[in-house]
């Protein structure tokens, strides 16, 4: 979740065939469904924000990829796991641990902040993170990217310097 910027049925929906070459291809996730006679069971379904067949691709670190026989994530029985399961069991051993609460969704926040901080353009994090909107993630992250200002600056500078004569570059620079 902290290296692709995934949701936590994301992560379980993950498969040693879905990494290639630096890029994480998310095909499902997990979600919890609730039969008829009112009992919880994992499947698999369409990611969020996607029909069924659609993926989303995420770049990765390399050192993630040469892990990716880990994969899949499953309970003690090699049975499906879901998203509220481990987020119990994380709130649990943090709380045992004696951490600041912190939520398994923090390390995709992390991961977003982390790759607008360093200047990655906004709209294919947007896109990596699986957003239905660019506004979403604007909305959430859009203060990280304040130096684009400074960024803006710099360029338009590089691009026009030594081409106008020097009086006008002063008054222009203004």
């Amino acid at each position: 979740m902290a290296c692709g910027g995934l949701r936590i049925g994301e992560s379980l929906g993950v498969f040693p065939e879905d990494f290639q070459e630096g890029t994480l291809r998310l095909r499902r996730q997990i979600v919890r469904n609730r039969d008829k006679n009112g009992i919880y069971t994992p499947r698999y379904a369409s990611l969020k924000h996607r029909k069924e067949g659609e993926w989303r691709d995420a770049p990765i670190p390399g050192f993630l990829s040469a892990q990716s026989d880990r994969f899949s994530i499953v309970n003690q029985q090699g049975g499906m796991t879901y998203p509220g399961l481990v987020r119990s069991s994380w709130d649990r051993a943090i709380k045992r641990l004696g951490l600041r609460a912190y939520t398994p969704h923090d390390l995709r926040r992390k991961w977003a902040t982390l790759t607008l901080t360093n200047g990655v353009a906004i709209h294919e994090v947007s896109r990596w993170l699986g957003h239905r909107s660019i506004k979403v993630t604007v909305d959430q992250y859009g203060h990280l990217t304040q130096d684009g200002r400074e960024r803006c600056r710099q360029v338009v500078t590089t691009a026009f310097q030594g081409h106008l004569p020097q009086e006008l570059s002063v008054h222009l620079a203004a």
